[in-house]
């Protein structure tokens, strides 16, 4: 069994199940809608039966892009970084700089090299 709530014609509600629901009517059956480009269907209950009604698709408010905020130098040293050192792996190797001089000169050329990377960034950003 199938019941509908109706408000001014319009289908508000549908219900499949036996139970009767008070406020609702009862029909036989519901028809596919049309498929129309551009439409969405809006079901009524008319003369005893449903009917569509096709209403344009509502446009979607395209948010305009907001500005990503330029990164400071400092931070973009920092991202750089990142993305080779983590904070824990950055420490142990400074604090192993004198036991380990080999791994902390592969650190410290590639934190420079992020650096004149950043800087160049940045003069880029100003033209």
């Amino acid at each position: 069994m199938i019941q509908v709530k109706i408000y001014d014609e319009r289908v508000t509600n549908i219900y499949y199940g036996e139970t009767l629901i008070e406020g609702f009517t009862r029909i036989d059956s519901i028809p596919s809608p049309e498929e129309i480009p551009g439409k969405i269907p809006v079901m009524y209950y008319r003369n005893g039966a449903i009917v569509y009604e096709y209403e344009p698709i509502p446009e979607i408010p395209i948010e305009e892009e907001q500005p990503i905020p330029e990164m400071t130098y400092e931070e973009q040293v920092v991202a750089k970084i990142r993305e080779r050192y983590s904070v824990d792996d950055e420490l142990a190797i400074l604090r192993q700089r004198d036991t380990k001089p080999d791994e902390f000169e592969a650190y410290n050329t590639y934190a420079e090299s992020c650096k004149e990377e950043a800087r160049l960034l940045i003069e880029k950003q100003k033209h």
